[in-house]
């Protein structure tokens, strides 16, 4: 489900209503398993008003530590349960800052008034590299992805169905290229949820903001022959009747090679079917 859709920071207006204005995160339900989240927008806040008392556990997969993509941990509701365990794995620094220390650094006075070690649930802060492992029954895989920073994208994999993560994506010079590690984080997955900040015409000049165009989206998800391509971190900017008019031509675009387009908003729930039951 996702609780947060545009990237930079969150925006509030008339004009974005329909598809949101929270800052990045989606969140994984499987039978059985406790949440799985990408990233700690704003979103992350109304996400953790919706879970009862009896979820005692979370698991944050963090792209990377800009402050878009965090800034709704200290507002995340299970932060105030003695009994919760919350579970964030995130990227180190290059400079060998651990995640954790850049979360208390950010998470502290005098730019908020409490300091992380001070807030009630259990926090464990990893760090991760490029590398596979299980969170429950969902198998994870991480990757880099260039950005501004140590930056990650994540697959997850249950029951034979995967969703790659990759919120923010910088396009490089020939956009015929693609990152190997990249391309092969998406091979063939059935849902990929992707950065899709900037159109033609206000990408010149922010070449180097680390985003791409839609039309790289596109691209890639043709190149990785996924399923369906979720537009995602979209520009603060962006109205809802210009997301609109995207989600219209890039369906028909998706339509002719095979590939369901859709355009994130808050509140939208996605299920991915068996594949055995992919054509029931």
């Amino acid at each position: 489900m996702f609780h947060g859709v545009r990237g930079s920071t969150p925006c509030h207006s008339p004009e974005v209503q329909r598809y949101g204005g929270n800052t990045s995160c989606v969140s994984v339900a499987a039978p059985g398993e406790y949440p799985l989240i990408f990233d700690l927008g704003t979103g992350v806040r109304y996400f953790g008003a919706t879970l009862d008392a009896s979820v005692q556990c979370l698991n944050v997969l963090v792209s990377h530590l800009h402050w878009d993509h965090i800034q709704g941990l200290p507002f995340l509701p299970q932060l105030q349960c003695d009994g919760c365990e919350i579970n964030v794995w995130a990227p180190a620094q290059d400079d060998g800052r651990s995640a954790r220390d850049c979360f208390a650094a950010a998470i502290t006075e005098p730019v908020f008034p409490v300091a992380l070690d001070s807030i009630g649930a259990q926090i464990a802060i990893r760090d991760v590299v490029p590398s596979e492992w299980e969170i429950g029954s969902f198998t994870v895989r991480a990757a880099k992805v260039p950005h501004i920073g140590p930056t990650l994208g994540y697959r997850v994999t249950y029951d034979d169905r995967s969703v790659v993560y990759v919120s923010d994506h910088q396009e490089p010079a020939d956009p015929k290229w693609f990152a190997p590690d990249v391309l092969d984080l998406c091979e063939a997955a059935d849902v990929l949820i992707h950065d899709a900040q900037f159109v033609d015409a206000d990408y010149a000049g922010r070449e180097h903001w680390g985003h791409c165009r839609i039309d790289y989206a596109m691209s890639l998800a043709i190149a990785a022959r996924v399923s369906t391509l979720v537009m995602f971190h979209h520009d603060p900017s962006r109205s809802d009747d210009e997301l609109d008019a995207i989600e219209a031509e890039y369906q028909r675009r998706g339509a002719e090679v095979g590939i369901e387009v859709v355009v994130a908003r808050e509140g939208m729930e996605m299920t991915i079917p068996c594949h055995a039951d992919s054509h029931a």
